[in-house]
């Protein structure tokens, strides 16, 4: 069984250790990246160049002509992710079966926020915040002014993002003293933020939003026939997290879930506003974080959703505690 990973994130690394861990199969790892220095290349067994392309399609057509000259069984797309689920039928035709989420009309949505908001809204979910959507800088400065308030600060990001990129909390207490001890990170002043965005085009809309300064929950999550995987991992801040099954958390996440109906492993992102939970965004792919939810836990998503798309159901089980904290990096400690 021939799996490829094309230019994915260096978490990757973790994933293919999963699938190897629990399977039964001879499984042989193929990794592309722009970089040829990429980490998961240490997991992998065979790595090449990134297929390119000049447009969405080209490369999507670089990629069947990859998995053609490489015998391609399984293919784990996370670059293009959209774009390879939209040319599907092109995979399928070389007998590749895809590890993504295939309705394609659902992928569009969840690939941009405001559509991925006004879609929830309209199917009854009602933990949505307030935002709203700039096509040119003069309504970029009407929104801010108009939720702009002495008790909230505000934040900004493009409608279509990853990782957070363009993500910037607007904050005018940077020019205070304040600033003198206090890390800018990714917040900006007013001023700031509309000198940058009058050299963008807004071909790409702009979302503009009341900063939600809670913990972040980011649940991992897999559709299977024992029911649906739900693993709430709290963002606690620091080099910690925890995961907690709460159910009020599981019981939105039960919802989404059943709305969207996607086969393979997602992952659902929430943010606190003092006790209400608000949706920030559904990635349709396994997260950067997945491997903290599979060590805390033992259920082993990547294996099992490998597994399904293969035809195999595996069982599983929650473990037999509601709350579980997790640590990112091991910090020495002093002994003096």
């Amino acid at each position: 069984m021939r799996i490829w990973f094309n230019h994915w994130f260096s978490t990757a690394y973790y994933l293919i250790e999963f699938m190897k861990k629990d399977s039964i199969e001879d499984l042989t790892f193929i990794g592309t990246n722009r970089n040829s220095n990429a980490v998961y290349f240490l997991k992998t067994d065979e790595n090449y160049t990134e297929p390119q392309g000049k447009t969405a399609e080209e490369y999507v057509d670089n990629c069947v002509k990859f998995c053609r000259e490489k015998k391609i069984d399984v293919f784990v797309p996370r670059n293009y992710l959209t774009d390879v689920v939209k040319y599907q039928e092109k995979f399928e035709a070389e007998g590749v079966k895809l590890f993504a989420n295939k309705n394609k009309e659902l992928m569009e949505i969840v690939d941009d926020k405001i559509k991925t908001y006004d879609f929830f809204v309209s199917n009854g979910i009602d933990c949505i915040p307030v935002v709203r959507t700039a096509h040119n800088i003069d309504e970029f400065i009407d929104f801010y002014n108009e939720l702009k308030s002495d008790d909230i600060r505000l934040c900004y990001k493009l409608v279509i993002d990853e990782g957070a990129r363009s993500f910037r909390v607007i904050d005018d207490k940077l020019e205070t003293s304040r600033g003198l001890f206090e890390a800018p990170g990714m917040k900006v002043t007013f001023e700031t933020a509309i000198k940058v965005l009058r050299n963008y085009d807004f071909s790409v809309p702009v979302l503009i939003m009341p900063y939600l300064s809670g913990v972040e929950i980011s649940a991992d999550c897999l559709k299977t026939e024992s029911g649906n995987i739900i693993i709430p991992r709290y963002k606690t801040g620091g080099r910690y997290s925890e995961i907690r099954f709460d159910k009020s958390v599981m019981a939105e996440c039960e919802k989404i879930m059943e709305l969207l109906d996607f086969d393979m492993p997602m992952n659902i992102q929430f943010r606190m506003q003092g006790d209400k939970m608000f949706l920030l965004e559904i990635n349709p792919r396994m997260s950067g974080g997945l491997m903290y939810s599979v060590e805390a836990t033992g259920i082993n998503i990547p294996s099992i959703a490998l597994n399904k798309l293969l035809g195999k159901n595996v069982s599983w089980k929650y473990p037999d505690f509601d709350r579980k904290v997790v640590s990112y990096i091991e910090t020495p400690l002093s002994l003096g």
